[in-house]
């Protein structure tokens, strides 16, 4: 049995080879997917901890040359340059009566103008921001010690905050959307092998002819199995591999996130992808010869991604705190990488439960297909 699921895994695996084409769309989603994750933090470290200074226009500058300098003295500086075609300007207008409000101990008037939702920009707003809502603090301190005020008395509660976060838990706050693409990339990378197997192989006419060959269905099943299997694992491996490896030259330390994980680390998360790999590739192959054409599947099989991708950024980002999701399939595995980026001990138990269930799934998807293969309507897509 098992020489004739050899023979079946080595032929598919060794057609699949053949389609270069195929096999750059396999891996693409490996390889772009983290490069552009990284592409986009990269960008946002450095708004973020940009230390130009911000330029922005100068209205009544005239009525408060204290707040000028103070505003100067955190880098925020009158423009001396028009500004860049299609760029909305940043305008910061202080009313004529300044003087008048702040002698008669009033609030002074001061007009920020800005396109809010510019992404480019939000960095610089917030600064201007942050650096008048200081301004106005020191002038009312001001105005409480001219009137005999501890200006203490106004601060009810004074907050002290002892941050026991670690690098590690910090990176996880970042890392959490990278692993999705771990996660994701053995559903991705062998799509395209699992289809081309299965419906396209039908649409070819050579699926009969295999089913004619001294082998049974199931054996035919777990060959194409392994074969398109081979690319899911080998993207999953690819990503764990090149997210570490991109991760090392973005400037992460910046805002206080160390990402290093060692060698033992990451071959247990490719050891963590090899079934969630099994019952992706068992999932679309299932899919796939349900279908009664290649376009068909193709169809079927985006929607289907659609299932891991919810669950994932389900849990991800409505932080779901369940006991229960380690245990089950596709989220097992999450909570698991994450304990990993965390530090964390992996929880051994649900991990183990979560892989079985998810072998458990993968064989019994693989006796399902077998048993399809058995009628004409699958074999012949009628």
């Amino acid at each position: 049995m098992m020489k004739q699921i050899r023979i079946v895994w080595l032929k598919e695996l060794k057609d699949a080879l053949r389609d270069k084409r195929s096999v750059m769309a396999a891996m693409s989603y490996a390889f772009f997917g983290p490069l552009l994750m990284a592409g986009a933090f990269f960008m946002l470290i450095s708004q973020l901890t940009s230390e130009k200074d911000v330029e922005i226009d100068l209205i009544g500058a005239e009525h408060a040359p204290a707040l000028v300098n103070h505003l100067t003295s955190l880098g925020i500086v009158e423009r001396s340059e028009p500004w860049p075609a299609g760029t909305q300007p940043i305008v910061l207008e202080i009313d004529a009566s300044w003087a008048e409000h702040v002698a008669t101990a009033q609030p002074a008037i001061v007009t920020l103008t800005a396109d809010f939702s510019a992404q480019k920009q939000r960095a610089e707003i917030s600064r201007v921001e942050r650096a008048v809502a200081g301004y106005s603090q020191q002038l009312g301190y001001i105005r409480l010690q001219m009137r005999g005020i501890d200006p203490n008395a106004i601060r009810g509660v004074d907050l002290v905050k002892h941050d026991t976060a670690t690098k590690g838990s910090r990176a996880a706050i970042i890392m959490g959307s990278v692993l999705i693409f771990m996660l994701l990339s053995v559903f991705f990378s062998g799509m395209n092998v699992a289809i081309d197997i299965s419906a396209g192989e039908r649409e070819r006419n050579s699926l009969e002819l295999l089913l004619a060959q001294p082998l049974s269905a199931q054996q035919l099943v777990w060959g194409k199995t392994l074969a398109a299997g081979c690319f899911a694992i080998f993207g999953g491996i690819l990503s764990v591999v090149l997210i570490p490896l991109i991760f090392k030259f973005i400037p992460l330390h910046e805002i206080g996130i160390s990402v290093a994980i060692a060698w033992p680390m990451l071959l247990l998360i490719m050891l963590i992808l090899v079934p969630l790999a099994l019952m992706a590739t068992a999932m679309q192959l299932f899919v796939s010869f349900r279908a009664k054409s290649f376009k068909e599947a193709q169809t079927y099989i985006s929607f289907l991604l659609m299932v891991p991708m919810l669950a994932v950024f389900g849990v991800e980002f409505a932080r779901l705190k369940n006991q229960i999701l380690y245990y089950l399939p596709l989220t097992g595995q999450h909570q698991a990488l994450l304990d990993i980026i965390k530090g964390e001990s992996v929880h051994w138990l649900a991990l183990a439960v979560s892989g079985v269930a998810t072998l458990l799934i993968s064989y019994i998807l693989i006796r399902l297909i077998g048993r399809m293969l058995s009628s004409e309507k699958v074999v012949f897509g009628l």
